[in-house]
């Protein structure tokens, strides 16, 4: 392993909270190679998905939950193989395959962790090895995306090892129940229809008419995973077209406060309105309905049911593009200053090859909190 590395690094929140004038100031640096402590892995990096997160993270706006401390290298997910194991790591040796999120509540903190925020957008990254799965037989690239939006949704159905911000358990999903996606064409609402079709769970989403990449409307996209209705927003009221049908939970990626207001009208008493977009201090729980919003908790237990998913229903990730991590910052990169987010999604990191391939066609899981 080299005792030294590239690293996209960061040195200072957007002026005026503005992430374009941050993403214009990364530099790619060469830095000191992590070593990883007790119960650690390093991970040398094959590929890296950008989620609009990463940017975000760049305003400032996220600072009072989640603290960056300068400098740092953004990004979170990561897929390659392990090249150093710390003390105490057992499950996993030199060369194993592995996919993981490096954490967003467990290094954007505190004081951060040794390695500092974020850290995947570098050629090795060090993360705790009880964050870490074994990719088996997929490769890097085919997973590289799932960590961070399949962990999102994993744990907004089927609450797993993450808990909402009260410290409550967050979805309780199982066979038969009925299920609302607002905005199931974002990149948290697709892996949801495709959880619910695995697990025998009747889901209704919201979508537009809006085109895919490819061109196929996203209404119908959303029904080729396995959505049951799909409500098309933009002409019609999702909560009059369900009104009385008594739903188990709505799974909030729009955060309109209005949607929480609404929910009642759909949703049995009692249940569940779980949010990964609704930040408002005045949301809350009343008597007919469970309100309850979160950000995801890494973990190998989570991780590795998604792994076993992807073996029977869920899609591996098709990326619309890849960019060598030394185009980042170039026009024809991903995560350019004049307007990061249509660049963000979508998108692979790869440290090998030269330039973008052609985009392949949809990316059916990308990052959060994808357009709707």
């Amino acid at each position: 392993m080299a005792a030294t590395m590239k690293a996209w690094r960061l040195s200072a929140y957007g002026e005026g909270g503005d992430p374009a004038k941050a993403i214009a100031t990364l530099k790619l640096e060469d830095v000191p190679a992590p070593t990883p402590g007790k119960g650690e892995v390093c991970v040398k990096v094959e590929y890296a998905s950008v989620n609009p997160i990463d940017w975000k993270l760049f305003s400032g706006g996220f600072h009072a939950v989640c603290p960056c401390v300068f400098p740092y290298t953004p990004g979170f997910d990561i897929a390659g193989s392990v090249c150093a194991v710390g003390e105490d790591v057992t499950d996993f040796k030199v060369g194993d395959g592995v996919i993981a999120n490096t954490g967003l509540v467990e290094t954007c903190c505190t004081p951060p962790p040794a390695a500092g925020n974020c850290g995947a957008f570098a050629e090795y990254a060090v993360v705790p090895a009880n964050f870490c799965s074994s990719r088996g037989a997929a490769s890097a690239e085919s997973l590289a995306g799932l960590p961070l939006v399949g962990l999102t949704s994993y744990q907004a159905l089927f609450t797993g090892n993450g808990r909402s911000f009260a410290g409550e358990r967050l979805g309780d999903m199982k066979k038969g129940d009925k299920l609302l996606v607002l905005g199931g064409s974002s990149s948290a609402g697709l892996f949801a229809i495709q959880m619910c079709k695995e697990a025998g769970i009747h889901v209704a989403v919201t979508a537009s008419s809006n085109k895919m990449p490819d061109g196929t409307p996203k209404m119908e996209f959303v029904k080729t995973l396995g959505a049951n209705e799909v409500i098309d927003y933009k002409n019609q009221d999702w909560s009059e077209v369900l009104a009385g049908k008594d739903f188990d939970q709505i799974y909030d990626c729009v955060g309109d406060d209005a949607d929480l207001v609404k929910a009642s009208k759909v949703l049995k008493k009692g249940g569940s309105f779980v949010s990964i977009a609704n930040f408002n201090p005045a949301s809350a729980s009343t008597d007919e309905v469970r309100f309850a919003n979160y950000l995801l908790k890494s973990n190998a237990e989570d991780l590795n049911a998604l792994v076993k998913m992807t073996e029977k229903v869920l899609p591996l990730t098709t990326p619309e593009a890849f960019v060598y991590h030394a185009d980042v910052r170039s026009d024809k990169g991903v995560i350019t200053g004049s307007n990061p987010e249509p660049c963000t999604l979508h998108t692979i990191l790869q440290w090998r090859g030269g330039r973008i391939r052609p985009p392949r066609g949809p990316r059916q899981v990308p990052g959060p909190y994808g357009r709707a």
